[in-house]
């Protein structure tokens, strides 16, 4: 998808207390040749529980994959299984669907992702050759490049901890995935078109896609995990 954002009038700047991370992105300016304007806060429109692809069908699990799934979707919930409640960081798709906004930071060189669950950062490396691994880390290593107006991440070097889902949807360290990020025609929605690739989990790769709404003015508030376990919620 390649939308372009239409034209509007001119809007005042966003105020997000975005601290370390929007100061390191703004030095490094504005993205070169980008057409997407992203920047701000955003928020999912409807999480997509259970995760499944965008044909309908089932998830392609290999017989691992599913003995995994069931194992994990058996413990849901549950403090010595599920990661989530045990403050460890949800990954790519299950940190975008939990019900806290995130803000997009815009730069020439990195793109930032600060979500308010437990103040994570994300970060994209814009045409940036791969290299030595700092992990396998919860969010991977991501690789941004600008196909026109739509944000291509590449990102891989995960590891095996996190779920995709909150129904225990598993992964391998052997996951890659490709998102494709567009604006809706009114521009007042996000397209995240996700490609799961895990050779140990799947038998072959699917893609979903995640929706999020535009929040103008909304800020990116703390938030700390330990200050929520065991108060029946995850997500705030």
């Amino acid at each position: 998808m390649t939308d372009s954002r239409e034209k509007k009038a001119k809007k005042p700047m966003r105020k997000l207390p975005l601290a370390g991370l929007a100061v390191v992105i703004a030095a490094a300016g504005m993205a070169s040749g980008a057409t997407l304007d992203i920047d701000g806060p955003w928020q999912v429109t409807k999480p997509l529980q259970p995760l499944r692809p965008d044909d309908g069908s089932a998830l392609p699990f290999t017989a691992a994959g599913l003995a995994a799934f069931q194992k994990n979707h058996a413990a849901v919930g549950k403090d010595d299984v599920d990661p989530i409640t045990r403050c460890l960081p949800p990954g790519v798709s299950r940190l975008f669907e939990q019900p806290m906004p995130f803000s997009i930071v815009n730069g020439k060189k990195l793109v930032g992702f600060v979500f308010q669950w437990n103040h994570l950062n994300r970060i994209v490396y814009i045409d940036t050759p791969r290299f030595e691994p700092i992990g396998p880390a919860y969010l991977g290593q991501s690789i941004g490049t600008w196909d026109g107006s739509t944000l291509v991440i590449d990102t891989n070097q995960y590891n095996d901890t996190t779920w995709l889902d909150d129904t225990g949807v598993p992964h391998s360290d052997q996951l890659e995935t490709v998102e494709r990020l567009s604006l809706s025609p009114s521009g007042r929605q996000l397209i995240d078109r996700i490609t799961f690739t895990d050779p140990v989990d799947f038998t072959h790769p699917w893609s979903t896609t995640i929706r999020f709404r535009e929040e103008p003015g909304l800020i990116v508030k703390e938030d700390y995990c330990l200050g929520r376990v065991g108060k029946g919620t995850s997500g705030g």
